[in-house]
C-alpha cells in the first residue's frame, strides 16, 4: 500500500447524499471560481473521498475514463500490528514527492488535483512543507485535504483553504443508496450509523454486521449475568484490547440511540442507561489511553449493570 499514487483505475463510487455540496462545487467549476485548496472534513465514512475523486474527475475532464494520470492520491501507509492494521503518519517525503507532481501541469490546460485523504496524519514537518505549496500555488493544480479532525491541521494551513464540513447522511439517502433489497436492511440502516461508507461495508462484510448484531445480545443481556459470568466476560474480553474497545463503542451507541428512541427503548431504564454509558464511556478511555489493567477494568465496569 503506497503513500503516493496515480489513480490509474477510477473505480465507480456512487455517491449517497450531500448534494447540496455536490452542487456547490459544480456551480464553482460552472462560474470558473474553483479554489485552489479544499478541506473537506467531517465523520469517517461519510462519503468525503467519493466526492473528492468525483470532483476531481470532474475538474481533469475524464470522467469516463480508466486511466487518470491527473489525480494524484496520497494515503498512510498501513502496517499490521498484533493482527490490527493501524495508519502511519504521511512524513515529509511524501510532501516532497506531492511538490514534484505539483510542479508539473497537466494535459493542456486540463486540472490537475491531488487528493490527500486521512490528511490528519501529516505530521508537523509535512504540513510546515505543504504550507510552502499552499503559498505559491499552481492556478491549475488543485489540493483536497480529506479530515476527519479538522483541529489537527495547523491554521495556517486551514486559513488557505476553503473549507467544507460533511454530516450524516439521513437514513432515507441510505435506504435509497442500497443498490438492491437487502435481506438484513433494517439492520444495515440502524449500525450504518448515516454512514454510506459504513453502509457499503456492512452489506459486503456479513462478518461486521453478525459482530454488530452479537454486541447488542450480549448487551442486553448482560444485567441478566451473575457476577461470575460477567467476571468471565470481562476476561474473555481482556486478552484482546482491540476487539474490547470496538465492543465498547458498540455499546455506547446502542444506549445512546436507545435513549433517543431508536433502538429498543425498554432495554435498560433510562436514568441506568445513562449511568452504564457513562461508566462504558470511561471504561473505553482507560483502555485506550491508558496503562490500565483492562480486565480490572471491565469487572468494574460490569458490576455498575
Amino acid at each position: 500500500h503506497q503513500g503516493i499514487h496515480r489513480i490509474h483505475t477510477i473505480y465507480k463510487m456512487k455517491i449517497i447524499g450531500h448534494s447540496k455540496i455536490v452542487n456547490l462545487l459544480e456551480r464553482s467549476m460552472g462560474r470558473n471560481s474553483v479554489n485552489h485548496a479544499y478541506i473537506f472534513s467531517g465523520p469517517v465514512g461519510v462519503g468525503k473521498f467519493t466526492v473528492a475523486l468525483d470532483f476531481a474527475k470532474k475538474l481533469t475532464g475524464q470522467e469516463n475514463e480508466r486511466v487518470n494520470p491527473d489525480i494524484i492520491v496520497i494515503q498512510p501507509e498501513i502496517e499490521e500490528k498484533r493482527g490490527v492494521l493501524k495508519k502511519r503518519e504521511i512524513k515529509i517525503e511524501k510532501i516532497r514527492d506531492l511538490q514534484h507532481q505539483a510542479a508539473l501541469s497537466g494535459a493542456g490546460e486540463k486540472y490537475r488535483v491531488i487528493i490527500i485523504d486521512d490528511a490528519q496524519k501529516l505530521n508537523k514537518s509535512s504540513q510546515n512543507a505543504l504550507l510552502k505549496t499552499l503559498e505559491e500555488p499552481n492556478e491549475k493544480v488543485l489540493l483536497i485535504l480529506i479530515v476527519q479532525d479538522e483541529k489537527k491541521i495547523l491554521p495556517t494551513i486551514s486559513s488557505r483553504c476553503q473549507r467544507i464540513r460533511f454530516g450524516l447522511v439521513s437514513e432515507s439517502e441510505l435506504e435509497n443508496g442500497m443498490t438492491q433489497e437487502e435481506k438484513n436492511k433494517k439492520e444495515i440502516l440502524f449500525w450504518s450509523l448515516g454512514r454510506p461508507g459504513l453502509m457499503m461495508e456492512l452489506i459486503q462484510n456479513k462478518n461486521e454486521l453478525d459482530f454488530r448484531n452479537e454486541s447488542y445480545l450480549e448487551l442486553s443481556k448482560l444485567s441478566e449475568k451473575s457476577v461470575t459470568d460477567r467476571f468471565s466476560l470481562a476476561d474473555k474480553l481482556s486478552r484482546n484490547v482491540d476487539i474490547a474497545g470496538k465492543k465498547l463503542d458498540l455499546w455506547s451507541v446502542i444506549l445512546r440511540e436507545s435513549l433517543l428512541g431508536r433502538k429498543n427503548s425498554s432495554m435498560i431504564e433510562k436514568n441506568k442507561a445513562l449511568e452504564i454509558l457513562k461508566g462504558i464511556e470511561n471504561a473505553a478511555g482507560l483502555i485506550k489511553n491508558t496503562n490500565s489493567n483492562p480486565k480490572l477494568v471491565l469487572e468494574n465496569l460490569f458490576l455498575i449493570f
